[in-house]
């Protein structure tokens, strides 16, 4: 088993221990800063994961952000056909929505048109660990990095997490790539590179 594969195990081991309190605890004050960044840089086109498992909850801040009609939001789906992720922009959560690929919400088949990623501004990029310099080790399907790698280098990238998921270093390697900013409970990480 390689280093990554180890880390990706403990972590997601780590998380899946984690209690609905402190994910929701956590997960409150992350999105909160989430929010505020947004605000602050009055992003438009945002893609962002529908959480599930123990993820960050972004339910709420999904709903929220498709109420403020001045956003457009789009969330990440598996083609199956070509085992890679594209992303197609929905306008109701409840009803855009259904269990997709690993029991995922994602969006329903009438709405999977494959949205040019040219038209988004800001990727929300999930993640079991982030190392400070802004790369991370996920569920091991590789399509975040092959979905980051066809996008514009102005488009910015940002993990959110729990502060206990943050570590100095996690091993690279060719294809990973890494997010600009990590938004935690603790703070917000510019990527150092």
């Amino acid at each position: 088993m390689s280093l990554k594969e180890e880390l990706r195990e403990k972590y997601f081991e780590k998380r899946q221990n984690l209690s609905d309190e402190f994910i929701k605890n956590k997960s409150e004050v992350i999105i909160n800063k989430l929010d505020e960044y947004v605000q602050e840089h009055d992003y438009k086109d945002i893609m962002i994961f529908v959480s599930f498992r123990n993820e960050v909850y972004t339910h709420g801040i999904i709903k929220k952000w498709l109420k403020d009609n001045s956003k457009n939001i789009y969330v990440p789906y598996i083609d199956k056909n070509l085992d890679e992720m594209k992303v197609s922009k929905i306008q109701d959560f409840a009803k855009d929505l259904k269990p997709g690929v690993f029991d995922i919400l994602e969006p329903r088949k009438e709405l999977k048109d494959n949205t040019s990623v040219k038209n988004i501004e800001l990727i929300i990029v999930p993640g079991l660990v982030f190392s400070k310099q802004g790369y991370r080790i996920g569920y091991g399907g590789g399509y975040y990095d092959q979905f980051l790698s066809k996008v514009e280098a102005n488009v910015d990238k940002v993990g959110i997490t729990c502060s206990e998921f943050i570590v100095n270093e996690l091993p690279v390697d060719q294809h990973d790539l890494p997010v600009d900013k990590i938004i935690t409970d603790q703070n917000i990480i510019d990527a150092e590179r």
